[in-house]
């Protein structure tokens, strides 16, 4: 029996597969949300000097006094610098107490018109130091790299439901550690704990519940799938609208983290992953379970029955999974050592990858840039990832997969390339800009997902996927740097980055081979021969 016909035997999807497919929509949540969270907990408000002898406990962010007391100029000059006191005391405020010689900051005055505490205002991470508010979320992305890594071997080996049982408590414990850390290392560090463990919940459910998902219904699977995370982050920028100091929000994003503390028993383990590991009799349970819930017969005892591979995987299918005949050999160190098929078609992706993630990453941080209320800007990215996905959806059914990626990617693109010519005064039409090309750079996250899985052969995919994952990773780590240190440098910089990679991308992408409608390559001779 092969697990094509076990899923036409239980129902593609049914009552088992809905039940399963709405509780691993929790952990996309709330990783959306937390990975987020750095836009508001690390915000950068405006920021002054504290003037010794002018500034008190009553004092507002904007004084008169602050025209002789602080340099006029760049926002670095403004915000860093103060000129010296020429009087010995600091009892008054007069123009005649300063001199014209400007001084570096060692205490500042934050506006708190939209938020009124953040890792920044409360650790001071501000001039000199600014670097660090990049590094923080970097390293948070370093976190969901090596999440990827440890947590992917962990579940193909000992199943996917055991990261339910570890990862929860780790989530939970690091997640409410960030609300009582004192200092910027122990809030990174902490942060880079929580960026491992939502990120590994969010992997592993995912795959979880595709393994459960007829191929006719996975399309489907990973529409709900990919709208959770927008969900998380619809939810982030509500409670950080409503909260509006670093610790309670963090603790209001702590809480629905308790509710993964029963998953493990809530959750079935991976009936393809039992009968892959030979455990015939827990795949049966498993399997007669999804039976009954969708109101179909038990199937018969399956020991000793091999387990064929699928023959065709639909041009619905997200992430298209191998399965292997009993006689059939796990791929060994050995076959890792042999060319990458196609040898252009692994670096291209690689790169469209690492280009993907850097340019979504990078503007879901844009929106403290952007003019306006970051709250509002940081809800519109975040709603845009619906339609967004819908798209990709649409155009998966009736166009190949390239063409698809290449045309979000090069709409992407030319939409960031087109920000900085807008003129300063039009401000609203920046903010539109950078909203469609997230639109049109969330569609072409969702793709990239389901091309990377179907290019690879079978001896290859996981060392495939896992390598541009590792690239994607990289992308992200680099979006902090590129959407707020780079941009400190020129405003305009950042959208050039992100536009001319973009369409550097999507023009690399029509080289690689199509894949829509054709059978998962089994060997590295056909998949250099896929588009032939």
């Amino acid at each position: 029996m092969d697990i094509a016909t076990v899923l036409e035997h239980i129902g593609d999807f049914g009552k088992y597969q809905l039940y399963v497919q709405l509780l691993t929509c929790l952990p996309p949540a709330l990783c959306g949300a937390h990975q987020r969270a750095h836009v508001f907990l690390a915000a950068t408000p405006e920021h002054r000097c504290y003037i010794e002898g002018c500034d008190n406990n009553k004092t507002r962010f904007h004084e008169p006094w602050a025209s002789f007391a602080i340099p006029e100029g760049s926002p670095s000059d403004v915000q860093c610098f103060k000129y010296s006191r020429v009087s010995p005391t600091n009892s008054t405020c007069l123009a005649s107490d300063f001199s014209n010689i400007s001084r570096g900051c060692d205490r500042w005055i934050y506006a708190t018109t939209e938020f009124e505490e953040t890792i920044v205002t409360e650790f001071n991470i501000v001039c000199k130091d600014e670097w660090l508010v990049s590094f923080s979320q970097s390293l948070f992305m370093l976190g969901v790299m090596v999440s990827a890594v440890v947590f992917g071997h962990i579940s193909d080996r000992y199943g996917r439901r055991i990261s339910f049982l570890v990862v929860p408590p780790i989530f939970l414990i690091s997640a409410w550690a960030t609300v009582f850390t004192s200092s910027y290392a122990a809030f990174t560090s902490a942060r880079f704990i929580t960026a491992i463990a939502s990120s590994a919940l969010f992997q592993t459910s995912f795959v979880l519940a595709i393994e459960l998902i007829g191929p006719s219904h996975r399309l489907l699977s990973m529409l709900i799938y990919q709208m959770a995370f927008p969900l998380g982050e619809c939810f982030l920028a509500i409670s950080a609208y409503y909260l509006r100091t670093w610790r309670t929000l963090e603790i209001a994003l702590s809480i629905p983290v308790f509710l993964l503390l029963p998953y493990y028993w809530l959750l079935p383990e991976s009936f393809a992953w039992c009968l892959y590991n030979s455990k015939h009799a827990q795949a049966l349970d498993i399997i007669n379970k999804a039976a009954r819930w969708n109101g179909k017969p038990p199937v018969p005892d399956m020991v000793g029955t091999a387990i064929l591979p699928i023959p065709h995987i639909s041009s619905g299918t997200m992430h298209p999974l191998t399965y292997f005949t009993s006689s059939t050999q796990k791929s060994g160190r050995g076959n890792l050592t042999r060319p990458v098929p196609n040898h252009l078609t692994a670096p291209a992706l690689t790169l469209c990858r690492l280009v993907n993630a850097m340019v979504y990453y990078g503007l879901s941080l844009s929106a403290e840039d952007l003019a306006g209320s970051t709250y509002k800007n940081f809800i519109f990215l975040a709603l845009i990832e619906f339609p967004g996905v819908i798209l990709s959806v649409l155009a998966l059914r009736f166009f190949g997969r390239r063409y698809v990626l290449s045309f979000y990617l090069i709409v992407a693109g030319i939409f960031c390339a087109i920000v900085p010519v807008v003129p300063d005064n039009i401000q609203w039409l920046t903010t539109t800009l950078v909203i469609i090309g997230k639109c049109n750079i969330s569609a072409s996250f969702a793709v990239i997902y389901l091309y990377s899985a179907e290019v690879f052969p079978t001896s290859h995919r996981n060392t495939g996927i896992g390598i541009g994952s590792m690239s994607a990773r990289l992308g992200t780590i680099a979006a902090p740097f590129v959407a707020s240190d780079l941009g400190r440098l020129h405003p305009i910089m950042p959208m050039i980055v992100f536009g001319s990679m973009s369409l550097l991308a999507g023009v690399l992408t029509l080289t690689l081979p199509e894949t829509r409608g054709q059978r998962l390559p089994q060997t590295i001779e056909e998949a250099e021969s896929l588009g032939t």
